[in-house]
C-alpha cells in the first residue's frame, strides 16, 4: 500500500473514535451511532473500579441507548483525545488502536456552578478499539474496551 493510503486510512480510523466523542459529547445519538458496527462490543466492566457494574454491551443500538440515557443525554460533558497509537492490517481496512481520553462530566444545569463537588466527575481513560472500514467505506468501531486510568470527583452523577 501506499504511503497516502496508508496515512488517510490511519486518519479514517482515528476519526471512528473521534466521531464517538464528539457525538457523545453533544448528546447526538445519529452521529454517536453511525460510528459502530452494527454488531459492535464495548466493554465497560473495567469501570467496577469506580463501583459501576457493567456488562459488555453488544450491538450498535443497545451501545447507543446505553451511552445516551447515562452520558448523551444527562451531562454535559468533553471528551478529548490524545496519544492515538494505530495499527493497520495489510489491506488497510481495519485496525487497532489505543489513546488516552480525559473526559470532564458535569451534571445539566451546574456546568458554571464551581462551588458544588457533587456535581462534577472527571475520569482519565485508556481505550482500546478495534475498526474496520465497512462496505460504505465509513469506518466503523467493531470492538471498544475502556479502562479508567484515574478519576477525581463524584462518581454519583451517573446514579449508579
Amino acid at each position: 500500500m501506499g504511503c497516502t493510503t496508508r496515512i488517510n486510512a490511519r486518519q479514517e480510523a482515528i476519526h471512528a473514535l473521534v466521531r464517538y466523542a464528539d457525538g457523545l459529547d453533544r448528546g447526538d445519538a445519529a452521529q454517536f451511532e453511525s460510528c459502530f458496527a452494527e454488531d459492535a462490543t464495548m466493554d465497560l466492566s473495567p469501570f467496577s473500579v469506580l463501583g459501576m457494574t457493567y456488562e459488555p454491551i453488544h450491538g450498535r443500538a443497545a451501545i447507543t441507548a446505553e451511552c445516551m440515557k447515562t452520558v448523551g443525554k444527562t451531562l454535559e460533558t468533553t471528551h478529548s483525545l490524545t496519544n492515538f497509537l494505530v495499527t493497520l492490517n495489510e489491506q488497510c481496512d481495519s485496525a487497532s488502536i489505543t489513546c488516552l481520553s480525559e473526559a470532564q462530566h458535569v451534571k445539566k444545569g451546574y456546568e458554571f456552578d464551581v462551588e458544588s463537588q457533587d456535581s462534577a466527575l472527571i475520569v482519565k481513560c485508556r481505550y482500546e478499539a478495534t475498526v474496520a472500514q465497512e462496505g460504505d467505506s465509513v469506518w466503523r468501531i467493531k470492538s471498544f474496551k475502556l479502562t479508567p486510568l484515574w478519576s477525581r470527583g463524584s462518581k454519583s452523577i451517573f446514579g449508579k
